[in-house]
């Protein structure tokens, strides 16, 4: 499958949904139990980065791993029935890709006063 989608030949709801929701559930999971701890998500990867140890490692590792899928789902995005999935899709890793862009940018600068 992997082979295949970085040649931008599987169809795109299997890099979508097999590859890409799961990667994304349990992003949000420990943004949710973050959340629920009381500590914003941004404080902790800020504290996490700068200050434990291969964190920035693991942090560099969970980037490479969504920019990866990132490229497959664009790769394959036109594997579709329907054109306007593409278009839609596309639309979705590119406001992802932005935000997640940002997050870093913010993570990685900010200043730990």
């Amino acid at each position: 499958m992997f082979r295949k989608a970085w040649r931008g030949e599987e169809r795109f709801w299997k890099v979508w949904w097999l590859l890409g929701v799961p990667i994304h559930l349990v992003w949000w999971f420990v943004y949710l139990d973050l959340w629920i701890s009381g500590l914003a998500p941004e404080t902790f990867l800020l504290i996490t980065v700068w200050f434990w140890p291969g964190m920035l490692g693991l942090f560099a590792a969970c980037a490479a791993l969504y920019l990866l899928w990132c490229t497959l789902a664009w790769r394959c995005s036109g594997n579709v029935d329907n054109r306007m999935w593409t278009y839609i899709a596309r639309v979705l890793i590119g406001v992802g890709l932005g935000s997640f862009l940002t997050e870093c940018a913010l993570i990685l600068t900010a200043p730990f006063a």
